[in-house]
C-alpha cells in the first residue's frame, strides 16, 4: 500500500510537519501515533518516518530510513502559449507535474489575448499547485514555473527542440525514434495556433515542427498527447 507523503522539516532524527502539511496530515488524512508516513525534505531526501507525537501545532516523526529517489534520465521543457484563460493553466499543471515535465515557461505570443502581467499574477497559485501535486505523484521537486517570455526572445540550448504546429504535415514523432536525447524542448501553442511567421522563428531557432495527426486538437489535449509522444521517444 503506498504510504501518504508530506513535506517536512528534518531535526536531527525527527522529522517535523507544521502549518498547512500538519493540517492536511493531522485534520485531512487523519493521521495518528505510530502511522508510517513518507516526508520529503526539499534537500534531495525523502524519509519513510513513524509517527512519535503530534501536538496541536506540530508532527513529529522519527527517521526510520531514506527512501532512493530515481534520478532523472531526462529534463523536457514545455514551452506553452498562454491561452485567453489563464484557469486553463491551472488544469495542466498537475498533469505535466505527473508526466515528469521538468520545467513550464509561459509564453506570449501573436495570438494571446493575455499579457505578461496578467500571467505573472498566477505563478504563485501554479507554483503552489505545482508543489502539492508532487505529494500525490511522488517526485522530489516540484515542476518549475518560470516567468513569462515573449515568444521571440525563446532561447533554447536543449538537445531536441520540437513545436507541435497544426499545420505541419510530413514530420512526425517517428522520425526520432532510436535517438538519444538528455534535454527536450517541446513548444505546443494556445487555441489560436501558431502564426507561420512564428514557426519561421522558431525553425531558425532549431526547433523542429512536428504533427500530432490529422485533426485539430485543444491545447490540453495537445500538451497531454505531445508529452506522452516526446515521453515515448526519450524512454525507448
Amino acid at each position: 500500500m503506498s504510504l501518504p507523503r508530506f513535506i517536512g522539516e528534518k531535526e536531527g532524527n525527527y522529522l517535523v510537519l507544521k502549518d498547512q502539511e500538519y493540517n492536511h496530515a493531522v485534520k485531512v488524512l487523519r493521521v495518528k501515533q505510530n502511522d508510517l508516513i513518507e516526508i520529503n525534505t526539499f534537500d534531495g531526501n525523502v524519509y519513510l518516518a513513524k509517527v512519535e507525537d503530534i501536538s496541536k501545532n506540530q508532527l513529529i516523526a522519527l527517521s526510520i530510513e531514506k527512501i532512493p529517489i530515481k534520478e532523472e534520465e531526462f529534463k523536457i521543457t514545455l514551452y506553452q502559449c498562454m491561452p485567453n484563460q489563464l484557469s486553463k493553466i491551472d488544469e495542466i499543471i498537475e498533469p505535466l507535474s505527473q508526466l515528469g515535465v521538468y520545467k513550464l515557461i509561459p509564453v506570449i505570443s501573436k495570438n494571446s489575448a493575455v499579457k505578461e502581467q496578467d500571467v505573472a499574477k498566477k505563478l504563485e497559485k501554479w507554483q503552489r499547485i505545482a508543489l502539492n501535486s508532487i505529494k500525490q505523484c511522488k517526485r522530489p521537486f516540484p515542476l518549475i514555473i518560470e516567468k513569462p517570455i515573449k515568444l521571440y526572445n525563446i532561447k533554447s540550448n536543449d538537445e531536441l527542440k520540437v513545436v507541435f504546429y497544426e499545420k505541419e504535415k510530413q514530420n512526425k514523432i517517428k522520425m526520432l525514434m532510436n535517438k538519444t536525447f538528455k534535454t527536450v524542448s517541446v513548444f505546443i501553442g494556445n487555441e489560436g495556433g501558431f502564426k507561420e511567421e512564428e514557426i519561421e522563428y522558431l525553425k531558425k531557432e532549431g526547433f523542429i515542427p512536428l504533427s500530432l495527426g490529422d485533426y485539430i486538437l485543444k491545447m490540453e489535449t495537445a500538451i497531454i498527447i505531445g508529452i506522452c509522444q516526446i515521453k515515448c521517444i526519450l524512454e525507448n
